[in-house]
């Protein structure tokens, strides 16, 4: 049964959403299509403006032809201006890129799910680390229209990039490889709205602020009425989550085995906002990381709940063994003890890439439902089962994606979430066996109380703390 379900959640990631499917070439949500005319601009062509509530990461201002983009965690700075008018001066421009666009590269796949959500995956020509693209309809594209990058050969790898409008690549990419890339640090967001703010960062390029502007406002409606409701059942029983990792010894780590728990800022705000609390093991830096597993096992002794990011413990077993718990042992730890081990893994690409690190970082508001599903058990009444969470120690499958799952290649990607308002919220069951280990008196050396209304001072802590190296290290913890 819960197979069939799961099932259905990737169909329905699948489809598109008939009430925001943009045809290809649509100009529907669109301003100011054409390129100006030999008569050059007059007045402001902007009508519709972006404006940013959320994400701490990037800026934009409009002028009468043109946009300055900002990425503040890349230094990067970009110059969008009308095609057809006179190209503007603007100091410390990294780029200068003519809009809409007409023709798209991205090397992330946080990038193509971005352009996939606002429906112009049209103008995408090609795409690095194809494999890993889980969308149904970008793998169809990719196997009839979209070119992947030629990553075997450098030389042609430049020609494809020269040959396209913009380049969408990360921060540590070839970020000066062409005088037409645009880096975007969405992932370094310390909020799980302000990831998918970035909606609004990508859309300038396309001229798609009033679609930027629509999904997103149904996004952040639809997080805060999940939020303010988990908060209304679950304040007085609240399990403690923590999100871990292990890495082999490889000649990537001296040879050397960690072990680690996360403390990325949108975490947090996922945690707070499900209605738990999180595992505070690095006082405020970006991760906590041990070199011993009993140390990293000491750490655990007081989580309820473990959601494992590993690349190589896919059986509950496996898991055990990689995090060093002896045989019989499990029962010391609450999480092993209730069996409440997840993985982000549920929904794969027919290679293995991961939905994890496409749709969830677009759609907050599915992915906070997703938390709440992992945090509290039973609390939509039927048979519901997270989207990418699956539940280890129960040895829940992976639903893999494939192109024959897309229906329309060219159909704005839609927002798995399900309308919050219209979910039966259940109360809290204290006698649920999933809740036996929750102490609601942890203290807060021990555990990050993660209270709503001190969510704003935090996330302004976490930012002020922040540098550009441990931005980048956070950036390995947080997915």
């Amino acid at each position: 049964m819960k197979l069939a379900v799961l099932a259905a959640l990737a169909a329905a990631i699948a489809a598109p959403a008939p009430a925001r499917a943009q045809s290809a070439g649509s100009t529907q949500g669109l301003q100011d299509t054409g390129c100006v005319g030999s008569d050059g601009a007059s007045g402001a062509l902007f009508a519709t403006k972006a404006e940013v509530k959320y994400a701490k990461l990037f800026s934009i201002a409009y002028h009468d032809t043109y946009k300055v983009l900002s990425d503040k965690a890349a230094n990067g700075t970009y110059v969008l201006y009308q095609c057809g008018s006179q190209r503007p001066s603007v100091a410390g421009a990294s780029a200068y890129i003519p809009v809409p666009v007409k023709s798209v590269a991205a090397w992330s796949t946080s990038a193509a799910a971005f352009i996939e959500a606002l429906g112009v995956q049209d103008r995408v020509q090609n795409l690095g680390t194809s494999p890993s693209i889980t969308s149904a309809c970008l793998q169809q594209l990719l196997a009839t229209v979209i070119k992947p990058f030629d990553e075997g050969n450098a030389t042609s790898v430049d020609e494809q990039e020269r040959n396209t409008t913009v380049v969408f690549n990360m921060p540590g990419g070839d970020e000066g490889n062409t005088d037409n890339t645009v880096l975007s640090s969405e992932y370094l967001e310390t909020s799980a709205l302000g990831r998918s703010e970035w909606i609004k960062y990508f859309a300038a390029f396309f001229n798609a602020e009033e679609r930027a502007n629509s999904l997103f406002d149904s996004i952040s409606a639809n997080y805060n009425c999940f939020a303010d409701k988990a908060d209304s059942k679950y304040n007085q029983l609240r399990p403690v989550v923590a999100w871990t990792s292990y890495a082999a010894p490889s000649s990537f780590n001296n040879n050397t085995a960690y072990w680690q728990i996360s403390n990325a800022g949108f975490k947090y705000d996922l945690v707070r906002d499900a209605g738990a609390r999180m595992l505070n093991a690095s006082a405020g830096g970006p991760a906590a990381m041990f070199t011993s597993s009993a140390a990293f096992l000491a750490a655990l002794t007081k989580a309820d709940i473990v959601i494992d990011e590993s690349f190589v413990s896919y059986t509950y077993d496996d898991l055990l063994k990689n995090y060093g718990v002896a045989s019989g042992d499990a029962k010391k730890y609450p999480w092993a003890a209730a069996g409440r081990v997840y993985r982000p893994d549920g929904i794969q690409s027919t290679a293995g890439g991961l939905d994890w690190f496409e749709a969830p970082v677009v759609y907050a508001d599915a992915l906070l439902q997703d938390v709440i599903a992992v945090a509290h058990p039973g609390f939509a009444k039927g048979n519901y089962s997270p989207i990418w969470f699956r539940d280890l120690s129960e040895s829940e499958p992976v639903v893999v994606v494939g192109a024959s799952n897309c229906t329309d290649m060219y159909a704005a990607r839609r927002d798995p979430a399900a309308t919050c308002s219209a979910i039966d919220f259940q109360n809290a069951d204290p006698a649920h066996p999933d809740y036996s280990g929750v102490s609601a008196s942890q203290t807060g050396d021990v555990v990050h109380d993660v209270s709503r209304s001190g969510a704003a001072s935090r996330a302004a802590a976490l930012q002020a703390a922040g540098s550009a190296a441990i931005a980048i290290l956070a950036a390995v913890c947080l997915i």
